[in-house]
């Protein structure tokens, strides 16, 4: 597994870089794509973490980015992270 950072975190919300974190932390640790579906089956539970990211899934690869502070339902135009598998 590898995970790229590929932009910077916006800390709109205080609780959004310690959930930031938990997730990289988390991703890191995965060693195949069952385990990433697994750990972001986990976060897509979690009120919060809906409101500050969203996520999906490519054919090799994981994508997360960050929510806009002024329209939740929108996201930044750039990708947080990706996780290829």
């Amino acid at each position: 597994m590898e995970v790229k950072i590929e932009n910077m975190v916006f800390g709109w919300h205080e609780e959004l870089p310690k959930m930031f974190l938990e997730l990289l932390n988390t991703l890191v640790l995965t060693k195949n794509e069952q385990d990433v579906r697994g750990v972001m089956e986990v976060f897509a539970r979690k009120e919060l973490f809906n409101v500050l990211f969203a996520f999906g899934y490519g054919a090799h690869h994981l994508w997360v980015t960050q929510k806009k502070a002024s329209d939740p339902d929108q996201c930044l135009e750039n990708r947080l992270l990706i996780v290829e598998f």
